[in-house]
Formats: C-alpha cells, sequence, structure tokens
C-alpha cells in the first residue's frame, strides 16, 4: 500500500516552504468536500427536527382539551419559536465551523520536523483496532497501518507536511544520512 505520492518536483517545492499545484488541488478538494458535506447535513438535520417536533406536538395537542390550549397555547408558541431558532443557530454553528475548517484547509502551509523515527502502537478495545505511531524526534503522526517498512526504526527523516486545524498530512520526506 503506498500512502505517499510525490514526486521530486514536490520535494523541492516543499524544502522551499510551498505547496506544490498538486497538493494545493488535493488540499482545495478535500475543503470543498467538508464544505459540501456539511451542507448536506443541514438537510438531515432539519427532516429529522422537523419530524420530532411534529411528533412531539401530535403528542401534546392531542392529549390538551379546548380549555387547556386557550392558555397553554402563548407558551407552546414561544417553546415552539424557541426550539425552531436553537435549531437553526446550531445549523449556522455547524456551517460556520466546517467553513473554517475548509478554509484551514485551503491556506495550509508546509512546516516541516526532522528526526530520528521511533514506532509505537496502541490497541482500542473500544474500537477493535491498532493504532500506529510513528516519532520523528517528538513529532508524532498516526496511522490505521504498521509504516515500519516506509520509515525503519533508528532512521533520520526530515518530513515535510501541512497541518490544517486537526488534520496534519504528510507531504513529502527525504531520509537523512
Amino acid at each position: 500500500m503506498n500512502y505517499f505520492e510525490f514526486t521530486e518536483d514536490e520535494l523541492k517545492s516543499n524544502k522551499n516552504g510551498i505547496l506544490s499545484p498538486r497538493q494545493k488541488e488535493t488540499l482545495n478538494t478535500m475543503a470543498y468536500a467538508v464544505r459540501k458535506s456539511s451542507k448536506s447535513g443541514v438537510w438531515i438535520i432539519l427532516g429529522f427536527s422537523g419530524l420530532g417536533l411534529c411528533i412531539l406536538l401530535a403528542m401534546f395537542l392531542s392529549t390538551m382539551d379546548a380549555r387547556r390550549l386557550q392558555t397553554l397555547g402563548p407558551q407552546m408558541a414561544v417553546g415552539l419559536c424557541f426550539t425552531v431558532f436553537a435549531i437553526l443557530a446550531l445549523i449556522a454553528l455547524s456551517l460556520f465551523i466546517s467553513n473554517r475548517n475548509a478554509a484551514k484547509l485551503e491556506s495550509a502551509q508546509v512546516l516541516s520536523v526532522e528526526g530520528i523515527v521511533k514506532h509505537d502502537s496502541s490497541y482500542s478495545d473500544s474500537g477493535s483496532f491498532t493504532s500506529y505511531y510513528v516519532y520523528f524526534g517528538k513529532k508524532y503522526f498516526a496511522y490505521t497501518d504498521d509504516m515500519s517498512h516506509i520509515f525503519p526504526e533508528g532512521a533520520k527523516f526530515r518530513v515535510y507536511y501541512s497541518k490544517a486545524g486537526q488534520i496534519e498530512l504528510i507531504m513529502s520526506f527525504e531520509k537523512i544520512s
């Protein structure tokens, strides 16, 4: 399995502190996917929220008589308005955060770290999977597969990566003698 597909020209660009056009395109594609998935999630949120509100309203109104409805009607209207406002505020916050994360992806800079490679792993009982960690000095990257065949233990590497929020992507690397 080949995780890192970069050319010699991309490595040269990363050494100069810039992303290659292909790397920029990859990050822009990821940003587009983040925005698109958050926008499609809005319709799911609205659908389930509307369904839930209709069910609750129907259950509440089925137990009401005309006299109690007149006295509780304004309170119900205020509660319904607050619920709709809260749902819309959460959707707006979700869209804002996803757009901010996408913008971070689009404007990611090349960072570098160099160090001697060490490996570690941890097993998650709840998820039934193993996480593999590759350390370059004090900086580490997490993977779902063992990376010891790409980064041998004890070798010295310089890694060029981009960090956008929680996402860290290795763009290129070189072995240092």
